[in-house]
């Protein structure tokens, strides 16, 4: 048996293999595991940990290891498959033997997922969804198991981050994807005409009524999805009749007294804390509690950062076929801007960014030159270059260890004062000044 450990560049092992192979490794495009077999350490790369889902648990990448370990001593296998019964998609392997004096004594083992041909729709939808990271992989694998369902779902997160989209996706995953899906912005639509936008209303309703009556949208979304974004904007009277819609799966229109059966499921929207105002008495329990069955949050895109540029380099090309442009993707100064800015807009404020600056680039990159004005404003004064230190932490450490190595008692520092082209004066002030002393004097305070 293994001991599975995860490797980036960022940790170091006592195993000089594998720092010689880290930066080969990182280079591969799929899932890679180092094995030791001497110290009997498996080494395991992220896209690995993506692969079989390790941050919820090492199960499903220690099934597989038990499943490849009788090609180990064989020649060099590759593009293997296996399909394994925890994992949907088959897994193909490949297996390269590293010989130290004659001996197998390491294997690198690369790992990728084959689509099954039943999957292909739903990594279709899902692959709309751009993200990499560990945080939004969980959330696709939980998005891909609750759309075959018909649980209410509620998605928190801030504007921008993309709730509408995976809405979407949940819908286009299950078997409602043949019927409509309806998206309905509470917050958009005054609350005197939200009833009748949802509900609709017979002929002769009200003053000012289409003679011919209306659809509302739960009708119109009848054996599909309805999508009702910003909800913490409704009234107390439009969430009683949300309410009802839920418990009793019945609308009624305006100006009629007839119930009709709706069969919809349901997704709410809200970037507002809802428990906070559920507790506030503005927005009603039971109905929090109704929608709240299957509930996700959407990460900002400071909480997903490696996925910054993986979405940069997807809206580039985009753009590119738009603006008829040939920009490879953005230049080294840009990515440092684009990693310490907050991106209060998330993926809505990246795709302006982005799309501003399509229009003004003509390089190949996009620059520093072609961003919004506001955006360099607010982030230029915080970059920092690399290996650039305060003179006087400079002064202070050259000091340092000019009386390390000469010193620290009187004549010491004449010595330093001397290889330093200063008076000795000069040291006791700026040794004072830094506060420091030698390395074996213990400060009491």
């Amino acid at each position: 048996m293994f001991t599975l450990k995860y490797y980036d560049k960022k940790n170091t092992f006592d195993n000089s293999i594998l720092d010689k192979y880290i930066n080969i490794m990182d280079m591969y495009d799929r899932g890679v595991i180092f094995f030791d077999l001497i110290k009997n350490i498996a080494y395991f790369n992220e896209k690995c940990g993506n692969i079989f889902n390790t941050y919820s648990d090492m199960s499903k990448i220690e099934k597989f290891i038990d499943g490849i370990e009788k090609d180990f001593y064989k020649d060099d296998e590759k593009n293997k498959e296996v399909k394994l019964i925890d994992i949907e998609d088959s897994i193909t392997y490949a297996i390269k033997h590293l010989i130290e004096e004659k001996r197998i004594k390491y294997i690198l083992c690369t790992v990728e997922k084959k689509a099954n041909a039943g999957n292909s729709k739903e990594r279709e939808y899902l692959s709309r969804i751009i993200g990499e990271s560990s945080v939004m992989l969980n959330l696709k694998e939980k998005v891909k198991i609750v759309g075959r369902y018909d649980s209410t779902i509620l998605l928190l997160g801030q504007t921008g981050t993309g709730k509408e989209l995976f809405a979407k996706a949940i819908h286009d995953i299950s078997p409602r994807r043949n019927k409509k899906f309806i998206v309905v912005n509470c917050g958009a639509i005054p609350d005197s005409l939200l009833e009748s936008e949802l509900f609709g209303y017979e002929k002769g309703a009200f003053t000012g009524a289409n003679s011919n009556g209306k659809v509302g949208k739960f009708e119109e979304a009848d054996g599909g999805t309805i999508f009702l974004d910003e909800i913490e904007n409704m009234s107390q009277f439009m969430q009683n009749k949300i309410l009802r819609v839920i418990e009793d799966r019945k609308i009624c229109r305006i100006g009629s007294n007839k119930e009709v059966g709706v069969n919809v499921r349901i997704i709410g929207a809200t970037n507002i804390e809802l428990k906070k105002m559920v507790e506030e008495g503005k927005f009603r329990k039971d109905l929090y509690y109704r929608l709240n069955v299957i509930c996700f949050k959407i990460p900002s895109l400071i909480e997903r950062k490696d996925d910054i540029f993986l979405i940069s380099d997807y809206l580039i090309e985009k753009y590119c076929k738009v603006f008829r442009k040939n920009i490879i993707g953005l230049s080294p100064k840009v990515k440092k801007l684009f990693k310490i800015h907050k991106w209060e807009g998330n993926v809505r404020e990246l795709r302006n960014v982005i799309e501003y600056a399509m229009n003004f680039e003509n390089s190949n990159y996009i620059t520093e030159a072609s961003l919004p004005n506001e955006f360099i404003g607010e982030n230029e004064v915080k970059i920092k270059p690399e290996g650039i230190v305060p003179i006087e932490e400079m002064e202070k450490e050259v000091l340092r260890k000019t009386l390390d190595w000469f010193g620290w008692d009187e004549a010491g520092k004449i010595r330093v004062a001397e290889v330093l082209g200063i008076s000795r004066s000069s040291v006791y002030r700026k040794i004072a000044k830094y506060h420091l002393d030698p390395p074996d004097m213990i400060n009491i305070s």
